[in-house]
């Protein structure tokens, strides 16, 4: 097994810092738009979700935000507990006439 250090993936400490004062605003970020309670998981799901809505698009498939920047590195197990997650915290309702596979967003 090769082990590259950090130096070696072209990390610095300036880098790091940067990345470090970045994730830090964003906890700032979800603690004042109320994302705190949620789930890093159900905030990918969500994240995918918002992303891909639009003004024509109110509705996106469990494809869509699997296959979405923030959702592919989820596991599936992972993933699906946090979609029912959302669910059962009523973030996210299964489109009309549906049970699974396409879903809605429920907040404003």
């Amino acid at each position: 097994i090769v082990r590259l250090s950090l130096w070696e993936y072209g990390m610095n400490l300036q880098n790091l810092r940067k990345l470090a004062q970045l994730k830090a605003v964003l906890i700032d970020m979800e603690q004042d738009f109320g994302l705190s309670e949620l789930t890093e998981q159900e905030i990918r799901i969500l994240s995918a979700m918002t992303e891909t809505l639009g003004p024509d698009v109110s509705l996106v498939s469990s494809k869509q935000l699997r296959n979405s920047l923030y959702c592919k590195s989820l596991s599936s197990p992972t993933y699906h507990r946090a979609l029912k997650s959302l669910l059962n915290k009523s973030l996210l309702k299964p489109a009309e006439g549906r049970k699974t596979g396409l879903y809605q967003l429920c907040i404003a």
